[in-house]
């Protein structure tokens, strides 16, 4: 069942869906009720998942359930991960492409994985950078420490490759 985002307690599992190019005000939109539309009726075992989800710039989309209530099962998660290869066909959106987003005020820059090292020597990307984790622990380190700077996150590996 689809309830308010802020409503979901920090301990809420957390789903994080990045898109290949910035969205539209009318795909999002879109995906808003879409997403409330499918939370309304999302399930595990039979029983009602209480959900929600947010927007975040333009591009990226955070899912998380209350899983203190039902916890989400391999089937209701591979749903959700149909709703979003379903957006995708619709809107001409790539959700599964995993590229660093760094983020530079509210605007999201996309990095080829296969290109980091380049971007580093190219002092395209800093340490001090901050990129978006496609994985996040649960709602509460979302919602105080999501953003990381690489240094903190595992592309540090690359800084010191680069510099060999």
């Amino acid at each position: 069942m689809y309830i308010p985002f802020e409503q979901l307690p920090d301990q809420s599992r957390v789903w994080v869906y990045q898109a290949n190019r910035p969205l539209l005000a009318d795909e999002m939109e879109q995906i808003s009720s879409f997403l409330t539309h499918e939370m309304n009726a999302w399930a595990a075992h039979g029983s009602p998942l209480n959900a929600s989800f947010e927007i975040r710039f333009n591009q990226v989309v955070i899912v998380a359930v209350n899983e203190d209530v039902n916890e989400a099962s391999g089937c209701s998660i591979d749903a959700s991960t149909r709703w979003f290869k379903s957006l995708g066909e619709m809107l001409n959106v790539d959700f599964f492409d995993r590229q660093i987003a760094k983020i530079q005020g509210e605007q999201i820059s996309l990095i080829p994985i296969t290109s980091i090292k380049d971007f580093i020597l190219n002092a395209n990307l800093s340490e001090e950078d901050f990129i978006i984790p496609l994985q996040t622990a649960d709602l509460g380190q979302y919602r105080n420490q999501w953003l990381q700077t690489v240094r903190q996150s595992w592309l540090k590996k690359y800084f010191k490759i680069a510099s060999l």
